[in-house]
C-alpha cells in the first residue's frame, strides 16, 4: 500500500520533483558518458601511432572523484524536497500513518525518481559519449564514426554509484524525518530569519578584512604566475604562494558576503527616496532578511561558480597550449640527447658514437631517411663548472651541424663569416628582448678567438628543446673552424625516418638506447652509477611517443575541465534555485498579503523577477570579477606562451564562446526558477 501511495505521490508531485529530476538526469548522463570511455566494451579505432590506455585510466579516476561532489548536491535537493512537503507529511501523520512509514514513503519516492533519472540519463549519456568520441578522434586525427551503443559494465557501475548515494542520503533523511516533531512540520514555513547580533563596526571591520584579503590574493597571484615556470624557484615555495593565494581569496569571499547584508542595510537607510519607491521596501526587506542567513551559501556558490568558469575557460586554452608545445618539442622523429651535469671531471666527457642506434632504427621497417650527430661545445672550459641554475652557460653549435638540423626541420640553411656568430633563440622569447640582448652583447670571447654579430643574426624557427642547454634560452652558432679546439659538452642524435614510427616500435627505442649505452660505455657507467642524476645522462624522445603523450594530455585537460566545469556549474545553479524556491515557501504569506493590498499581477511578477535576479546576479558578477582579475594576471604574465603555443585569436575566441555558454545555461536556470517560484506562490 505504501509503495503504491509513494508511486502516486511521485506522479502527482512531478513538478515539485522537476529540479530534482533534471539535476539527477544531467549528473547521471555525464557520469555515464565519461565512465563509458573506460568500459571494456568501448571500442575506438585508432592508428598504430597512439596508445590511449593511460587516458582511459585517468578519466575513470577523475570521473569518480568529480562525481563524488554530487553527494552534496543530491543532499541539498533532498533537503529542499523535505522542506517543500513538510505540511503534507504532517497531514499523513494526523491521518494515522506512522511517522517512520512516512519517512519510508519519501525514500521510495526518491528511489522512483532515481530510476527514471538513471534511464533518461543513460540515453542522454550515450549521445554525450558520441560527442566525446568525436572529440577524441579529432584530436588524434582519425575518421569520425558515430554509433549509438550501450555498455553493460558502465550501466551497472552508474546504477550502483547513484543508488549508493541515494540510499546513503535516504537513510539519513529517514532518520531526520522520524525525529521531527509534528508541530515543527506545520510551523516550519513561519520560522523567522536570524537577526544581526553584532554592532555596526564589527561588520565594517569584516568588510575591511575582506578587502585586505583580496588585495593580498591579487599580488600573490601575480607573483605566483611570474615564478611558477622558473626552475630557480623551489617547488615548495611555489606551492606555498599558491596556497596563500587560495586561502586569502576564500577568506575574503566569505568575509565579503558575511558583511554584505549589513552594509546594504546601511546604504538602504541612506537612500530614503529609493527605499519607499513602489514595492522597493518589500523587495529590499525580502532580500536583506535572507541575505544574512544565506551569506555562507552565497559565498560557497560564488567560489563554486568561479571554479566552474576557470575550468570551462582555461581547460581548452591549456589543451591548445599542450598541443602547441607539442609541436615545439617534437620536430624530429627520433632525438637522443645527453647532459654533462652529472659528470664531475672534464676528462670523463664521452665521445658518443650513435652508429648502433642508427643501425637499430634503419634495420626496422621504418628506415632512417636522414640523421645527424650534433656536437655541442663550451665557449670556455671554465663553463664546465658552472652548475648553478642561475648561471648555466649557453652552448655553441657548429654551422654545418646547425644547417643540417635546419634542413631536417624543413628550413633553409644560413651562412656566417669566419669571424662572426649567429644565435638560435627559443621561439617564445619576444623579438624586442632578443634584439636588446644582442645590442648589449655584440661580441663573444671563446678560448680561441673573439667573434662579432648584429641584431639581424638570430633565428627563432623551432628546432626542439634539446638544441638549448638547461636553463638557457639561446644557443650560439659558430663557424666550423671556431669549434675545432673548444671543449665538447655533449653529442646529440637526431633522425627522421621514411615513415612514421608505430607506437609499439617507438616504445622499444629508449630501452635499447639505455641497454646499449650501459654496455658500450660501461666504464663511465660504473663510475657514476651511484649518482642519481646520472640515470638521466642519456634520454630518448620519439615524435610518436611525444605526440601520443601530448595529445593524451591535451585531451585529458579538455575533457576533465569540461566535466568538472559542468558539475560545478550544475551545483551552484541548483543551490541558487533551491534557495529561492525555499524562500518562496517561507514568503508565501507575505506575497498573499501584498496581493490583498492591491498589488497587481504585473507588479508581483516584476517583484519576483527582481528578487530572483538579485540573488542570481550577485554571485555571478562577483565570480566574473574575480575571474577577470585571474585572467588579466594570467594573460599578462603568459602573453609570450599564449602567442607561441595557442594564438591570441584562439585564446580570445575560447573565452568568449565559454562565457556565452555559461550565461546561456545561467539564464535557463534563472527562467526555470522564476516559473517554479510563481508556482509555489500559486501565481500565474
Amino acid at each position: 500500500m505504501y509503495a503504491k501511495l509513494s508511486f502516486r505521490n511521485a506522479k502527482r508531485s512531478i513538478m515539485d520533483y522537476l529540479i530534482y529530476f533534471v539535476t539527477l538526469t544531467l549528473s547521471v548522463s555525464f557520469f555515464y558518458a565519461f565512465s563509458s570511455l573506460s568500459s571494456r566494451w568501448y571500442e575506438l579505432t585508432t592508428n598504430d601511432k597512439y596508445n590511449l590506455e593511460n587516458f582511459y585510466t585517468y578519466i575513470n579516476y577523475a570521473t569518480y572523484l568529480i562525481s563524488g561532489i554530487l553527494i552534496f548536491l543530491v543532499y541539498q535537493v533532498n533537503k529542499y524536497m523535505i522542506k517543500r512537503r513538510k505540511r503534507e507529511f504532517a497531514t499523513y501523520i494526523l491521518l494515522g500513518i506512522e511517522q517512520r512509514k512516512v519517512a519510508v514513503m519519501f525514500f521510495i519516492e526518491t528511489l522512483i525518481m532515481l530510476l527514471c533519472s538513471v534511464v533518461m540519463g543513460i540515453f542522454l549519456g550515450s549521445l554525450i559519449t558520441q560527442a566525446l568520441t568525436a572529440l577524441i578522434l579529432t584530436t588524434i586525427d582519425s575518421n569520425i564514426v558515430f554509433g549509438f551503443r550501450f555498455y553493460p559494465d558502465t550501466i551497472l557501475s552508474t546504477f550502483i554509484f547513484f543508488l549508493t548515494i541515494i540510499v546513503f542520503i535516504g537513510l539519513f533523511n529517514m532518520k531526520h524525518l522520524s525525529k521531527i516533531k509534528l508541530i515543527d512540520m506545520f510551523n516550519d514555513e513561519k520560522k523567522t530569519e536570524i537577526q544581526f547580533v553584532r554592532g555596526k563596526w564589527f561588520y565594517v571591520v569584516i568588510a575591511m578584512v575582506s578587502l585586505a584579503c583580496f588585495v593580498f590574493a591579487f599580488f600573490n597571484l601575480e607573483r605566483y604566475i611570474e615564478i611558477q615556470h622558473l626552475l630557480t624557484v623551489d617547488v615548495s615555495i611555489k606551492n606555498q604562494i599558491l596556497l596563500q593565494t587560495i586561502v586569502a581569496g576564500v577568506l575574503g569571499t566569505y568575509a565579503l558576503f558575511y558583511s554584505f547584508a549589513y552594509i546594504m542595510i546601511l546604504i538602504k537607510d541612506k537612500l530614503i527616496r529609493l527605499k519607499y519607491k513602489h514595492t522597493n521596501l518589500f523587495l529590499l526587506g525580502s532580500v536583506l532578511s535572507k541575505m544574512n542567513t544565506t551569506s555562507m551559501m552565497m559565498a560557497t556558490v560564488t567560489l563554486t561558480l568561479l571554479g566552474s568558469i576557470i575550468c570551462f575557460v582555461i581547460s581548452p586554452v591549456l589543451s591548445e597550449w599542450a598541443k602547441g608545445y607539442l609541436a615545439y618539442r617534437s620536430v624530429f622523429d627520433v632525438q637522443i640527447n645527453n647532459v654533462y651535469n652529472s659528470i664531475s671531471e672534464k676528462g670523463d666527457l664521452p665521445q658518443i658514437d650513435y652508429a648502433e642506434v642508427y643501425k637499430y632504427i634503419n634495420d626496422s621497417e621504418f628506415n632512417v631517411k636522414e640523421y645527424v650527430s650534433v656536437e655541442m661545445y663550451f665557449l670556455s672550459e671554465e663553463d664546465f663548472y658552472k652548475r648553478r641554475k642561475t648561471n648555466f652557460p649557453a652552448l655553441a653549435i657548429s654551422l654545418s651541424d646547425f644547417n643540417q638540423l635546419r634542413k631536417m626541420a624543413g628550413y633553409d640553411p644560413i651562412s656566417i663569416e669566419e669571424d662572426e656568430f649567429a644565435m638560435q633563440w627559443d621561439e617564445k622569447i619576444p623579438d624586442r628582448d632578443i634584439r636588446k640582448f644582442i645590442e648589449d652583447n655584440p661580441s663573444i670571447q671563446t678560448d680561441i678567438q673573439s667573434l662579432q654579430t648584429n641584431v639581424n643574426q638570430y633565428y627563432t624557427e623551432t628546432l626542439g628543446e634539446t638544441v638549448f642547454n638547461d636553463y638557457s634560452d639561446y644557443t650560439i652558432v659558430l663557424p666550423d673552424k671556431a669549434c675545432e679546439k673548444l671543449l665538447l659538452a655533449n653529442i646529440n642524435f637526431y633522425a627522421n625516418t621514411t615513415k612514421e614510427l608505430s607506437y609499439s616500435f617507438a616504445s622499444t627505442i629508449d630501452p635499447f638506447v639505455e641497454s646499449w649505452f650501459k654496455e658500450e660505455y660501461s666504464t663511465l657507467y660504473m663510475k657514476y652509477q651511484d649518482d642519481p642524476e646520472f640515470k638521466d645522462f642519456v634520454s630518448t624522445r620519439t615524435k610518436t611517443e611525444q605526440m601520443n603523450d601530448g595529445n593524451t594530455s591535451s585531451l585529458l585537460i579538455r575533457v576533465i575541465g569540461l566535466y568538472g566545469g559542468t558539475i560545478l556549474l550544475i551545483i551552484c545553479l541548483t543551490l541558487l534555485a533551491l534557495q529561492q524556491l525555499s524562500d518562496s515557501l517561507e514568503h508565501r504569506t507575505r506575497y498573499d498579503i501584498l496581493q490583498k493590498l492591491g498589488v497587481d499581477r504585473k507588479a508581483m511578477n516584476g517583484l519576483i523577477f527582481k528578487q530572483i535576479g538579485i540573488y542570481f546576479s550577485i554571485p555571478f558578477i562577483t565570480a566574473l570579477f574575480a575571474f577577470s582579475i585571474f585572467l588579466y594576471q594570467f594573460s599578462i604574465n603568459k602573453a609570450n606562451e599564449i602567442k607561441a603555443y595557442v594564438g591570441t585569436k584562439l585564446f580570445v575566441f575560447n573565452i568568449l564562446i565559454t562565457l556565452i555558454m555559461i550565461v546561456g545555461i545561467y539564464l535557463c536556470y534563472f527562467a526555470s526558477t522564476i516559473i517554479s517560484f510563481k508556482r509555489n506562490l500559486r501565481t500565474k
